[in-house]
């Protein structure tokens, strides 16, 4: 039973994700997928869902700060949420988590706007797609970072 979980370990986790990598490392890579996810879903809310524009990153100050923010957010008010709204997330199945992505894109909106930070969402709406885009390319671009990202999970 032991070598399951270490076959499932080393096969499964990122090697940028485990234990014996330095935490700042760890968050930095996390920062750079989320930069990447934040570009994606500014492209894609602007130019393929709405004709105008409805998610504004305003520059690459802009960009590197709200992603930042967006990773700290995520990091210490996302479990809070997920907590909270928890009967919500048994009876939609848990798809209600896709709204408490959107309230988390929403929030860094906010904390950007106190702090002068040019990074603009237009309504719920475009957070809410902004936030499944951004969930998107954080999943593919961590799949792919994987040391063997085709190999089957173990059960």
């Amino acid at each position: 039973m032991r070598q399951i979980h270490y076959n499932y370990w080393d096969y499964s986790e990122p090697p940028w994700d485990r234990g014996e990598v330095p935490w700042i490392v760890r968050v930095f890579v996390r920062w750079g997928i989320t930069i990447v996810g934040f570009l994606a879903a500014e492209w894609f809310v602007n130019e393929v869902f709405y004709d105008s524009d409805r998610f504004v990153i305003d520059g690459t100050e802009a960009l590197l700060l709200a992603a930042a923010i967006y990773v700290v957010v995520r990091a210490i008010v996302r479990p809070v949420l997920l907590l909270l709204t928890c009967p919500l997330q048994l009876i939609t199945l848990g798809l209600f988590v896709f709204v408490v992505n959107a309230l988390i894109v929403l929030l860094v909106e906010q904390l950007s706007d106190w702090w002068s930070i040019k990074f603009v969402i237009d309504g719920f709406w475009p957070a809410f797609i902004g936030a499944l885009v951004i969930s998107l390319v954080s999943f593919v671009i961590s799949r792919f970072l994987r040391r063997n990202p085709f190999l089957p999970r173990l059960r």
